[in-house]
């Protein structure tokens, strides 16, 4: 077995306003005190056995709807399921398809501002008004990603309605980059590269393969390295960061960036298991590339930013990496550029592609031993 070397990375990132920084490299911000909210999860949807809309195959995403009402995209069944909010079936609709009320595979959803629900699939968006008992399809729209398959991005609709789609573009060398996709009333698409190539790639170098008259680029990644993150509001606005510092650009409607800077954090430790995994992957990568030495070494901590969503009110989480055995997930929660309130909530709530959340509550997925998936949602009180 190859051994790859352990050492502390640091990857500055590309800011579009200046750090403060105290003598010695640690920031000189200290979070205000707000108030904390405690979550539980008060709700489980999902069986091992039993009546076939309690069973779940694989759940893509999990949304609620102003009545409270929770949807939730099955993969293998190709089908939305809709349940009250105390967790009662109510209808599902869908299947494997072309059709208008079909889905060809199924990735994410979300509401446009009139309240239409909106389901992204590789191929196309397939709109829809829930009554009370189904879903009338309302329109198709033609993804401005063809040719993308399985892919796995946000959406969101900016201040007029119109949808934004996130999803790659080519860069130079052929490497792919992260735009969003701003599909306007006539059809015509406005793309915008969310950030350069060395932004987006931290972590990541491309080298060519050629292999029996085959020409692509292999991509390979530091293990746990820092990680560039993006996400996106309703309304136009956007932000995005990179994991290894607590500096996350707000990109506004009108075009103009402020910052949200938190204070230095120094993220967890890799436990051995953690190691372990890093060295199988930096093999195999090394393996499918078809080189000797990989260009990252495996670093001694994990990033201290894991992720960071919108709720439904616009407000930005910024969830911090979980150490080991911890059992507890957090995350700060800003609006704007200012600090409302720290969350808490059970780590085994693992997030949909898009999480979803408000105020008070959270909903995502657990599973168990055998890997059976509920969806569940989760109920903060402030402590």
């Amino acid at each position: 077995m190859r051994r790859f070397p352990c050492r502390r990375t640091a990857t500055a990132a590309f800011l579009l306003a200046a750090t403060a920084c105290s003598e010695g490299g640690q920031s000189g911000v200290a979070l205000p005190e707000v108030p904390t909210f405690e979550g539980t999860i008060e709700l489980e949807i999902g069986d091992v056995d039993g009546d076939d809309p309690y069973l779940f195959s694989y759940i893509m995403d999990v949304v609620a709807d102003e009545l409270g009402r929770i949807i939730v995209a099955d993969r293998n069944s190709a089908e939305i399921r809709v349940f009250g909010p105390e967790g009662d079936f109510a209808f599902h609709f869908g299947g494997p398809g072309e059709g208008p009320g079909e889905f060809g595979d199924l990735c994410c959803l979300g509401f446009a501002p009139g309240g239409e629900l909106w389901v992204r699939q590789s191929a196309r968006y397939s709109v829809f008004l829930l009554g009370s008992d189904g879903a009338e399809p309302q329109r198709v729209l033609r993804t401005p990603h063809p040719g993308q398959i399985g892919l796995m991005a946000p959406f969101t609709f900016d201040m007029g309605g119109n949808l934004v789609s996130v999803g790659p573009v080519s860069g130079n060398g052929g490497a792919s980059l992260d735009a969003r996709f701003r599909v306007l009333p006539d059809g015509a698409v406005d793309t915008a590269v969310m950030a350069d190539a060395e932004r987006q790639s931290v972590s990541q170098a491309t080298v060519p393969f050629n292999r029996a008259g085959m020409s692509a680029l292999v991509y390979l990644h530091q293990p746990f390295g820092p990680q560039w993150i993006h996400a996106h509001a309703n309304g136009g606005t956007w932000a995005d960061a990179v994991t290894s510092d607590y500096a996350i650009n707000l990109h506004h409607p009108d075009g103009t960036v402020a910052l949200i800077e938190g204070p230095a954090l120094e993220g967890p430790p890799l436990s051995e298991s953690d190691r372990d995994w890093a060295q199988t992957r930096m093999e195999s990568e090394l393996d499918r590339a078809g080189i000797g030495r990989h260009p990252f070494q495996i670093p001694d901590r994990k990033p201290p930013l894991a992720d960071m969503f919108f709720d439904s009110g616009g407000r930005l989480w910024v969830v911090r990496t979980l150490a080991a055995g911890e059992s507890v997930r957090s995350a700060d929660v800003w609006d704007g550029t200012t600090l409302v309130a720290h969350y808490r909530w059970p780590s085994r709530i693992r997030n949909s592609p898009t999480p979803w959340a408000t105020e008070s509550a959270l909903y995502g997925v657990t599973a168990d031993t055998l890997g059976v998936q509920r969806t569940a949602r989760v109920r903060f009180e402030r402590r």
